[in-house]
């Protein structure tokens, strides 16, 4: 009887043990899984961040690029019409030159 109780305690013991080693696997399991998935997130939150920033840099460029030509353009008709200015006054000066020879 008492090798029979024995016996019985040790199974409990063994099926205890394999039962607490069973939820350490399957808790080893669930956070590995959940490490991996935070990993996951971790990564296509930094991809999109670095997305965005070279979105940002390229719409920046662009804008510099757009400030740029709207610069030189402007740039280029002041020129213009300064030298359309300065050859109305050499005209005027020519004509009022003229006038007073007259």
């Amino acid at each position: 009887e008492e090798r029979r109780r024995r016996e019985e305690r040790e199974e409990r013991r063994e099926a205890d043990r394999l039962e607490r080693e069973e939820r350490e696997r399957i808790r080893n399991e669930v956070a590995e899984a959940a490490e991996r998935r935070r990993e996951h997130d971790i990564k296509e939150s930094r991809e999109l961040r670095e997305a965005q920033q070279r979105s940002d840099a390229a719409r920046e460029a662009s804008l510099a690029m757009d400030r740029e030509d709207n610069r030189r353009r402007y740039e280029e008709r002041l020129a213009m019409e300064r030298a359309e200015a300065r050859e109305r006054h050499e005209q005027l000066m020519l004509m009022l030159s003229k006038q007073n020879k007259d």
